[in-house]
Order: structure tokens, then sequence, then C-alpha cells
């Protein structure tokens, strides 16, 4: 457990303030702003966040910029497992 008590997905999406599931993202031209991410890496669903600042500060989860819509867009690389049993990422 982190010293931010983010203990699953479920936590660490509390950070993030309101959430909108938009996987159409994934074909807009975004820049990656965080993280790592190779284009070969699949990204299962793509969320716009209100607030990225703690994914950007404390993690090396991929967080995307659209310039055009001025938004910005967190690429989950997981798939199929509910985010409350899901170990968080590494908090740093």
């Amino acid at each position: 457990m982190s010293d931010y008590g983010i203990k699953t997905y479920a936590d660490l999406a509390e950070t993030c303030g309101g959430m909108v599931l938009a996987n159409e993202m994934a074909y807009r031209p975004m820049e990656l702003v965080n993280g790592s991410w190779a284009p070969w890496e699949e990204i299962f669903q793509w969320y716009i966040v209100q607030d990225p600042s703690f994914l950007m500060g404390h993690t090396d989860e991929p967080v995307f910029y659209d310039g055009e819509l001025c938004v910005h867009v967190w690429g989950l690389k997981t798939y199929g497992t509910s985010w409350s049993i899901l170990p968080a990422p590494e908090i740093h």
C-alpha cells in the first residue's frame, strides 16, 4: 500500500475527479505526457480525466493530451478485472 492509501485501481481512479470512458480517443492524435507506452502495447480503455495531476505526479501510467480538445486521457492497459480488486500500480 502506498503512503497515499491507494491500494487498488479504484482508489487511484478516485484521485482523477470525474472520468468519462471515451474509447474513440484511441483514433485521435494525442501526445504522451506521462508514463510509457509503446505502439505495440494494447490500451484497452481510454478515459478522459478531469484532474490528471496525481496520475502524472505519482505513477508511470500512460496519460495522453489532446491539444485540440484540451483534455487529458488515461490509457488503461488492463481489461476484464474489477478495479476494486486490481492492485494499484507503483505509486512514487
